[in-house]
């Protein structure tokens, strides 16, 4: 999941990677396009198709604008919600207060585990892709901006020499550190 993280955090120069836009596929998707984790999804993939349509709208209203130039309202991922995902029990309106307390909750957490100071919280600091809050918690803010200025400058066979070369270093490290826990069949 870390070397993933890695190759998504990387492949935000779309251009240097040839590709025509920002858009890229959920990194918890399988090759055949399933949700590998949906069972323990993010809260943003449980609401998905649940959002009150006016919260919604503002939401990709927020993401249009955010990429103006670069992508158009119907490129953006998500841009309009599945009209067919229900909730099993329907009996309480889900309200954009609702989903605002939901959403504190997730931030309560993220600031006992997260070290996030009250101002990087009022800013929404902990606000990010899943793979760049990862790499976050595994690395620090301080990496992520050195990575972020390589990667700015380097150019793609650099960057993808880099990438295979740190995702070697965590498989390695990580395998060392980690207990295994495999199972063996008896």
């Amino acid at each position: 999941m870390i070397c993933k993280s890695v190759e998504y955090f990387f492949r935000n120069e779309f251009e240097k990677w040839g590709k025509e836009t920002l858009v890229k596929p959920c990194m918890l998707l399988s090759e055949e396009g399933k949700c590998m984790y949906y069972e323990s999804r993010p809260l943003s993939c449980r609401m998905y198709g649940l959002w009150p349509e006016e919260t919604y709208k503002a939401r990709v209203d927020k993401f249009e604008k955010a990429y103006e130039g670069l992508l158009t309202r119907e490129e953006l991922p998500l841009n309009t919600q599945c009209p067919y995902v229900k909730r099993v029990d329907d009996s309480v309106e889900l309200t954009p207060e609702i989903i605002e307390d939901l959403f504190a909750q997730l931030d309560a957490i993220d600031k006992k585990v997260g070290d996030f100071t009250d101002a990087q919280m009022d800013q929404k600091a902990n606000y990010r892709t899943f793979h760049d809050w990862l790499l976050l918690k595994v690395f620090g803010e301080i990496w992520l901006s050195k990575l972020t200025s390589f990667m700015l400058a380097a150019d793609k066979e650099t960057i993808q020499a880099q990438v295979e070369a740190l995702k070697e270093v965590i498989s390695t490290k990580f395998a060392k550190d980690m207990p295994d826990l495999t199972t063996k069949d008896e």
